[in-house]
């Protein structure tokens, strides 16, 4: 696991709320999909810190998208934006792969 000064500011660039978390895990307990492995705290830290390890690439894929977490979120994060740009990092790397 290697922290990546690069990722965290093009996660930054686009979703500029994520610097907002302060990890209080409000994310984490109003998560439908959090019996199935998913850990919205851990993932926006991780995210923060520019990590993108193989336990995020896969855990964004368990997101549903219902927004509950940014609903419930004191400081409004927009985790499901930040998710699905995350995606999109990941599926661009798939096609650069091919």
């Amino acid at each position: 696991m290697s922290i990546d000064p690069s990722i965290r500011q093009e996660i930054i660039n686009y979703e500029p709320t994520l610097t907002l978390c302060f990890q209080c895990g409000t994310c984490t307990s109003v998560c439908p999909m959090t019996d199935y492995g998913m850990n919205t705290r851990l993932l926006m830290k991780k995210l923060n810190l520019g990590i993108i390890d193989d336990w995020v690439r896969k855990t964004v894929w368990l997101c549903l998208g219902c927004g509950l977490c940014r609903e419930n979120c004191p400081n409004k994060i927009n985790i499901p934006n930040v998710i699905r740009f995350v995606r999109s990092l990941e599926l661009a790397e798939i096609r650069r792969r091919r």
